[in-house]
């Protein structure tokens, strides 16, 4: 049983857990809780090793021994240390540390997501768990948003990362791969609340990357020089705009809505 914080398992689970420059260099990320590990068994992920204690639930003891038939390295840790390591108030006593999906991506896409300056966490992974659920096949994040594999982002997208292929790009790259490296020629829409044709009069059938922009600017110039138009969300006159994660969201559906209904 591991009981020291200076077990260099632990050590690099707490380094994945607080620091991108870990995440970045080490290509792994963090799975927290039994959930969350749940799905990434069902989605095939093998992870590099798990860490559990004594105080893990039965079916978080059925996880165990399904990676322990896999061969994964699985370790058990003192409840004590579990609870200092633990990135949330309650730790439900498992952690994995998996291989992060960013790689080179496919090129055969219909529909991809781009996200540019989306810092909120939370907005991050309702993105990408809604990204999941409605077809998106791959998600762009520029290095001005945060880190998808950041351990909040991961819980709020419950599963989503196990389904989606996502990488960084800049603008520049993300237009490139649209026009030049998919097999097919993507068009960018932006989604602006003040421009653009209202979204169900838009054809979003044919190929698309969808931009979403952040919370607070919205999508930088970088990014606003690559669009080929932009669709906005029709709303009532003197209220706020939509945040990030709903606008993406509801935009996401349409595109949804439109292909499912041909």
């Amino acid at each position: 049983m591991i009981s020291s914080i200076q077990n260099s398992k632990v050590k690099l689970i707490r380094g994945l857990l607080s620091s991108k420059k870990d995440r970045d260099e080490s290509g792994l990320f963090v799975i927290e809780g039994v959930r969350l590990a749940e799905e990434a068994i069902n989605a095939g992920v093998q992870p590099d090793f798990a860490l559990f204690s004594a105080e893990l639930s039965e079916r978080g003891q059925d996880i165990v021994r399904a990676l322990s038939a896999k061969n994964c390295e699985v370790e058990e840790v003192s409840p004590g240390l579990m609870d200092r390591i633990s990135d949330t108030r309650t730790s439900q006593g498992i952690l994995l540390a998996v291989h992060a999906s960013q790689s080179s991506l496919e090129n055969s896409f219909n529909l991809i997501l781009a996200l540019d300056q989306v810092r909120d966490p939370g907005n991050l992974g309702t993105l990408l768990r809604s990204a999941a659920a409605l077809g998106v096949q791959a998600v762009l994040l520029t290095p001005e948003s945060t880190d998808a594999f950041a351990p909040k982002v991961v819980r709020s997208g419950m599963g989503a990362h196990f389904k989606l292929q996502i990488a960084s790009m800049s603008p520049g790259e993300i237009h490139t791969f649209c026009k030049n490296t998919n097999k097919q020629i993507l068009d960018i829409l932006l989604a602006d609340s003040g421009k653009g044709k209202i979204c169900w009069g838009e054809d979003l059938t044919r190929p698309l990357c969808l931009v979403i922009g952040g919370e607070a600017t919205g999508a930088g110039v970088g990014l606003r020089q690559i669009i080929d138009g932009s669709v906005r969300i029709p709303m009532l006159d003197n209220t706020e705009s939509y945040n990030a994660a709903v606008a993406g969201s509801i935009l996401m559906y349409e595109i949804f809505r439109q292909r499912t209904a041909k």
